[in-house]
């Protein structure tokens, strides 16, 4: 580590409203879910949808969803662990252009396109911690906020200020421990506040500026990003998809839908040891980690989640449009709370991101990409149709409706 970089405060204690309204919030959630476990009943829409599978094939549509979903849209970057002290920076290249995200000195973040103002070349390529970023191609450099401090053969450049040569920002905001960018630059800054709506104080409790990063991967998927994000949305699947894995932890169809501002939500799934104490008094319940699926709308889930034998896990899942209108790719980030117990244990969190990963890539991945090799073939007038039960799935549906209009 330089040693002009200032240190970070340690992170205070976990704050006692937060940890009281998440308890809140969480019990609540399961109380509801031991509820629908104890009927077999499941929260329903009013009927079943039909969806035309064009949205999932349709090239123009995909693109026109990549420009007003993925580069008009505030969408998560991270989170601040991931750059948790000044001078530490990480790539994010997920939305098609290639954006750095840094912390300056004054711990602020700062988001750019990762461009050398000279002939553009890629600026950075690995992320340690440092205070300035030299450009390999011609040894431009700059600082964490993007200001041009070095240009070799100064004397070349002359008639152009370097103050119009910093680095080419992109709109980035930092709330609650989440980190939002625009990829394109210019507009109005985002309003995170404005964004979340009413989830904000959902997401707030979970205390996820104190998250510290335990693993991260990237999964590839054979089908349209919205085929592989539906897999997260509904528990109907788990007893026949996941029969040895979730299936063996969660009962399968049913689940409690939360709906939210702006499309967000949050979603309650039965855990198989809620029914040891089902008949018990509130009372006498044990403590438990889990707290549901926050899916942030367009692309995010929250798994707030349990392991075997103690300890709470935050799995995040981004899904993201490919290069083709059915390609996809996931990045999956495991993070530790900071009020998890078991704390000390950290192989045990590698291990349910290993776990999850596995899950996802060699089960659900799979059947999205026979889906989506059928819709391929489906004949004129084909629809695939949302049950009553996958109720979080056609409100995510008809939210996209709204946005892109209805037809494909």
């Amino acid at each position: 580590m330089a040693d002009d970089i200032a240190t970070a405060p340690s992170s205070p204690a976990p704050d006692a409203a937060a940890a009281a309204r998440r308890a809140e919030s969480h019990y609540g959630l399961r109380r509801r879910t031991l509820d629908r476990m104890r009927s077999k009943t499941t929260d329903l829409d009013q009927s079943p949808m039909r969806i035309d599978p064009r949205i999932y094939t349709d090239p123009a549509y995909f693109e026109r969803e990549r420009q007003t979903l993925f580069r008009e849209t505030p969408i998560l970057a991270g989170l601040s662990m991931d750059v948790a002290e000044p001078g530490d920076m990480m790539l994010f290249d997920a939305l098609g252009p290639s954006i750095l995200i840094t912390r300056d000195k004054e711990g602020k973040v700062n988001a750019f396109l990762n461009m050398c103002m000279h002939r553009a070349a890629k600026l950075v390529t690995e992320c340690n911690r440092r205070t300035r970023m030299t450009c390999r191609f011609h040894g431009w450099t700059y600082d964490l906020q993007g200001k041009l401090i070095g240009q070799p053969g100064k004397e070349g450049f002359e008639g152009i200020e370097r103050a119009e040569l910093g680095l080419i920002r992109v709109p980035v905001a930092e709330w609650k421990g989440m980190i939002f960018v625009r990829a394109t630059p210019g507009g109005a800054p985002i309003d995170v506040a404005d964004h979340l709506g009413d989830f904000g104080d959902e997401l707030a409790a979970l205390q996820l500026e104190k998250a510290k990063p335990v693993a991260a991967s990237r999964i590839e998927c054979d089908a349209n990003w919205k085929y592989a994000y539906d897999t997260y949305g509904e528990s109907y699947h788990f007893a026949s998809l996941h029969p040895t894995t979730i299936g063996a932890l969660a009962f399968s169809n049913i689940m409690v839908y939360d709906p939210f501002d702006n499309g967000h939500c949050r979603l309650g799934f039965p855990r198989e040891e809620f029914m040891d104490y089902a008949d018990q008094d509130e009372a006498d319940w044990p403590h438990t980690d889990y707290g549901g699926l926050y899916m942030l709308f367009p692309n995010v889930s929250i798994n707030v989640n349990s392991m075997k034998g103690g300890g709470q896990f935050y799995g995040i899942s981004r899904v993201f449009p490919g290069d083709q209108v059915n390609r996809s790719f996931s990045l999956l980030n495991t993070y530790q709370p900071a009020h998890s117990s078991h704390a000390d244990e950290i192989d045990r969190w590698r291990e349910m991101h290993d776990f999850i990963q596995h899950v996802v890539s060699s089960e659900d991945y799979s059947v999205s990409r026979d889906g989506q090799d059928n819709l391929q073939w489906a004949p004129e007038g084909f629809r695939t149709t949302l049950g009553r039960n996958e109720i979080a799935l056609q409100h995510f549906h008809r939210r996209m409706a709204s946005i892109m209009g209805a037809s494909a």
